[in-house]
Order: C-alpha cells, then structure tokens, then sequence
C-alpha cells in the first residue's frame, strides 16, 4: 500500500501544481476531480489540462485486497455538448498486480438539463485473480490466483438530469481486476454545495446495497 500512495500521489500532485503555476494564454477547462469511498470500495480521478486539447489523466480504483492506479495522457475533441479523450498511459497496483501500457476512454454529453459522462481503462497485459475473502485455502503460503484477466475498469458512468442545484440519474460500472468480474448499477444524486464543488453519493447493487459517498470539483473555464 505504501509503495501504491508513493507512486501514485506525485504523478496526480505535481502536473496539478505545474498547471496552477502556469500562465495560460488561451481560454481552457481547470482541473476536475471526484474522490468517493464506502466500506468495500474507494476511487478517485483527476483530470489536467496542460496544453491545447492535451490532458493528463490519474485514476485510482481500490478494494479490500487490491489497489490499482491509471496515469496517463488524453487528447480532448469537443463538438456540440460532446466530449470524447481517449488516451495512453499505464496501469500499476497492489497484490501482484501485473503493471502494464493501457489505454482510456473518457465521455460526456450535456446539453441543456440533460448529462452523461463515463470512463473506460484497459490494461494490455494480464494479471492474477484470487478467491473472494474466505474461499482461499488456509496456510502460510501465498494464495495461488484463480485465474487470469487483462484488467477493464468502466467506473463513474451516469445518464443524469439536473435541475437547480441538484444533479440524479442512473449510473453503472464494470470491473474486472479483482477476484473476477463484477457489473454494478444503481443511482447517482450530486448536490452543488459550491460553485466548483458538489458532494455525491452513489447507491450500487446487486448483492448487498453499497453506499459510496464523496466529493466532485468541476471543470470551469480560465483565460
């Protein structure tokens, strides 16, 4: 875990810090930022800009068992409230998981009330998969993993409607990097609560209900 944090932190600090101290010369997005946790589950992105169309790009997704970080590169095409960033970069992580080059696919739609954004990384190499909590056998030796997986994480997704204040939708993930693949759907409501930050809270299932409660720091325009 603290080898995870020692890698993972500077790569999300330092171009945040670079762009802040930068002198823009042109109209663009500041950064944006979504940090949610429950019990069983934790994840956080943060998105920089730092040249024309060009971003960088951190991503944290976290479990009992296993931590894994993205940090990569995205170039943004923008047209009529529609917002595509694919981009390549790498994944690494906790509990043998196998780092590897990965691609990303960041979405978002808004026109008017209506918004939908989503996420996608996936690794290139595979990496092991063990037992759930309590199904492996018992011992001092490593646990053998159960299989294999090119890790796929699709996190953050909602189709939303906003009025006032106050954003609610549908939303739903994929994960495949744990102890096999799990989809999860459910609903999203954020609450602006200033005018670059709201606090969100998603509710997930199946199996038991899962809580996830965070913030969201939105993108603004800066010249």
């Amino acid at each position: 875990m603290q080898i995870f944090r020692l890698l993972f932190l500077p790569c999300v600090a330092l171009p945040v810090f670079a762009y802040q101290e930068g002198e823009p010369k042109e109209e663009r997005e500041s950064f944006e930022a979504e940090f949610v946790a429950s019990d069983i589950f934790r994840s956080g992105s943060v998105v920089v800009p730092f040249a024309r169309r060009l971003s960088f790009e951190g991503h944290y997704f976290g479990g009992k068992e296993t931590d894994v970080g993205y940090t990569g590169i995205s170039w943004v095409w923008e047209s009529k409230g529609l917002k595509l960033a694919p981009g390549l970069g790498a994944s690494f992580g906790t509990n043998r998981f196998t780092a590897s080059p990965a691609v990303s696919f960041r979405w978002e739609y808004e026109k008017g009330w209506f918004i939908a954004q989503g996420l996608s990384v996936q690794s290139f190499r595979e990496t092991p998969i063990f037992a759930e909590e309590g199904e492996s056998e018992e011992g001092h030796a490593k646990p053998e993993p159960v299989g294999y997986v090119r890790p796929y994480i699709s996190d953050g997704n909602h189709v939303s409607a906003r009025w006032r204040r106050i954003t609610v939708g549908g939303t739903w993930e994929h994960i495949a990097f744990r102890e096999g693949t799990e989809w999860k759907g459910g609903g999203r409501l954020a609450v602006r609560i200033l005018p670059r930050v709201s606090a969100i809270l998603y509710v997930l299932a199946p199996g038991r209900t899962e809580w996830r409660g965070g913030i969201l720091i939105h993108a603004s325009k800066e010249k």
